[in-house]
């Protein structure tokens, strides 16, 4: 750990191998301030970013305007974030809302992430680190699959199989056991652990 990056408040953190290895490799960075914040949390725009982030994009290589299927009212050119939702939407990892919005500045849930995830797994990737994500599916359907019975995971909810997945495979941990709190806002350092966990399943060790 001693040549990966590091930040003032990530030190004796549960979640401080994850961002200090991710943050190495350039897929997440901390604030200008030498900090990670790694109990704040994100706005589905900047999960979008950090998404196509690992997805192998830079904001050179961004669409500059709505793909079809991905002009959200709430999402306009001028926005920083504009081209990242714009390209997570087209490669079909992130979705709206519904009504035409995208919700840019509100929080990512748990739920939300690990349907994210899921979505990576299963639509494919384009290059970066989620390269290799085609070659390995189901692989640790027969290795490392895991069971919860959670009392807040409706069997009906978006969320539903993604969350049962994500845990089976060991990418996303419960918040109890039996609970996984698919509302609640995710953590910049519980998004770094599940990256971390996901990339490393996908591409058999980071």
């Amino acid at each position: 750990m001693t040549e990966c990056e590091t930040f003032s408040d990530i030190s004796g953190h549960a979640d401080e191998v994850y961002v200090r290895y991710l943050a190495t490799l350039g897929l997440i960075s901390g604030f200008a301030d030498g900090s990670f914040g790694p109990d704040s949390t994100l706005t589905r725009a900047e999960a979008s970013t950090l998404i196509e982030i690992s997805n192998g994009y830079d904001d050179t290589m961004l669409p500059t305007s709505a793909p079809a299927g991905c002009d959200f009212t709430d999402v306009a050119a001028t926005d920083w974030f504009a081209g990242w939702v714009w390209q997570a939407c087209a490669d079909g990892y992130m979705n709206g809302i519904g009504g035409g919005l995208f919700d840019p500045n509100n929080l990512l849930t748990r739920g939300q992430i690990v349907t994210i995830l899921n979505n990576v797994y299963n639509t494919g990737s384009t290059g970066g680190f989620f390269n290799y994500v085609d070659n390995l599916l189901f692989i640790e359907w027969t290795n490392i699959y895991r069971e919860a019975a959670w009392t807040d995971v409706s069997v009906g909810a978006f969320y539903a199989y993604p969350v049962i997945y994500s845990y089976g495979i060991g990418v996303a941990d419960g918040t109890s056991d039996t609970t996984f709190s698919p509302d609640q806002p995710v953590t910049r350092g519980e998004f770094a652990q599940m990256l971390y966990r996901a990339l490393s399943d996908w591409e058999g060790g980071l």
